[in-house]
This record gives C-alpha cells, sequence and structure tokens, in this order.
C-alpha cells in the first residue's frame, strides 16, 4: 500500500493531456509529454501478443489434445514451469544474440519477440490446463456425430475453455507491460517519435529507467506519471482476467 499510494500521489501530479500527446523536450527544457514511449509500447506489446498468443495456444492445444498422457508432454511441460521463472534480462540477451547482434543493430521486432518468448510459456500453461478440465465425454460426443478432430477442438474444446485462455492471454499481457531489461537489449530506445519497427523505438519502461536515473525534476515528474500509468493498466488488466474468471466460473 505505501509503494502504491506513493505512486499514486506523485504521478498525479504530471497525468494531464500533455503526457501523451505531446513529445519529449531537449534535456533539460521543462514540458513536453511522452507520446512516443506509449506508442513504441503500444506497438511492441500489440506484435508481441500477435506472435506469443498465437504459438502458447496451439503449444497448450498440443499437450492436451494430441500429446496426452506422452512423455513428451510432460517435458515440455516443466520446460514451461522453468522458463516461466526464467530472468527476463536473460530472455533479452537470448534475443540479442539471436536478432540483434546479426542485424547490427535494434529494432521494435526484436523487442516484440523477446516480450512473446516471456508471454508463450505463460499462455502455454494456461491453456494446457484450461483444455484439461473439458470433459473427455464432450470430445466423445462430437466424435460420435462424425466430427473430425480439428473440428471437436474448435468448436467444442475451445469453446468450454475459452474463458480459461482468454485470462491466460490477459496475464501474460500484464505479465510484459512493465517488464524494462528485455527491451534495453533489444529495442533500446528512441528520444524522438517514431512507429518504424525496423528501428530502434522508444517504450514506456526504459524511459521510465532514464529518466528515473537523470538529473532533471521534470524527468523524475513525467517518469512518476508513466509509472501510474503502467501500474493502471496493469491493474485494469488484471482485474479484467479475475472478473472474466468470476463470471465463468464463480456464483451467478
Amino acid at each position: 500500500m505505501f509503494i502504491l499510494s506513493d505512486v499514486f500521489l506523485e504521478g498525479a501530479k504530471a497525468l494531464g493531456p500533455a503526457l501523451f500527446l505531446k513529445d519529449p523536450r531537449p534535456a533539460g527544457v521543462a514540458g513536453g509529454g511522452l507520446r512516443n514511449a506509449f506508442v513504441g509500447q503500444l506497438l511492441i506489446t500489440i506484435f508481441a501478443t500477435a506472435i506469443g498468443v498465437p504459438v502458447g495456444i496451439l503449444g497448450g492445444t498440443f499437450l492436451a489434445e494430441y500429446a496426452r498422457g506422452r512423455k513428451v508432454s510432460h517435458y515440455i511441460s516443466m520446460l514451461s514451469d522453468i522458463m516461466v521463472s526464467v530472468p527476463s534480462i536473460v530472455v533479452g540477451t537470448f534475443i540479442y544474440a539471436l536478432m540483434v547482434k546479426p542485424m547490427g543493430h535494434f529494432s521494435g521486432w526484436a523487442g516484440s519477440v523477446a516480450l512473446a518468448v516471456i508471454m508463450v510459456p505463460v499462455v502455454l500453461r494456461t491453456t494446457e490446463n484450461m483444455l484439461a478440465l473439458v470433459p473427455w465425454t464432450l470430445r466423445e460426443a462430437a466424435f460420435a456425430l462424425g466430427a473430425p478432430y480439428y473440428k471437436v477442438i474448435i468448436q467444442v474444446v475451445y469453446r468450454g475453455a475459452i474463458t480459461g485462455i482468454f485470462t491466460g492471454v490477459l496475464l501474460s499481457i500484464a505479465r510484459v507491460a512493465g517488464e524494462t531489461a528485455p527491451l534495453l537489449f533489444t529495442s533500446f530506445n528512441n528520444s524522438f517519435f517514431s512507429a518504424n519497427m525496423n528501428q530502434p523505438i522508444a517504450s514506456l519502461t526504459v524511459t521510465i529507467f532514464q529518466y528515473a536515473m537523470g538529473p532533471y525534476d521534470d524527468w523524475h515528474r513525467l517518469a512518476w506519471a508513466a509509472a501510474l500509468v503502467i501500474t493502471l493498466v496493469i491493474l485494469l488488466v488484471t482485474l479484467a482476467g479475475r472478473v472474466a474468471i468470476r463470471l465463468r466460473y464463480g456464483r451467478k
């Protein structure tokens, strides 16, 4: 409560339209905003979700449906649990060696891939667990009607587990929304407005880190405001996931 109250009190002082509509001013010049960082963070997160969520859902479907009871399912599940707890900076250095070093420059795509790698095990394990909760008798009933396996999965199994899968997606987004270390090694940062994912692009978390370490009071003010925005976004996403679970599995 002390941390949250401090973020709310300090961040509210700089919260306003200029924070979202204006770009940063030169170092030492008061005013400006963080439009470039908000746009960059949004782009990186959207593309990370587009990469990581399909891979995670397909992987969870494979484990729950096609590899059910096999040793490979146990090994992949164990590896996913390990990946969930791997420090994010390790993922950042891995993507740096895989993408940034060969390309010769930082890029927004590298940042999105780094966040996607963090998202995949969360979505995979959630999907696997949710699909395993769907009774096998529902599948047998669909098989009895002559439906092929892929249609059974899409039209029967997914429908029964859609709320849990959606919750896992929301939680994975909340997991990566506040990550800084992977982006330091991949998308780096950009002091100017840019939506070019092939070049270094600004992100909110790295900007907070740089502004908090800077010597200017105006930078500190903007960093507090950005921290408040990220806190509110993660809070809303987490609450949305809890509400989805409540609506699907809670009392009516």
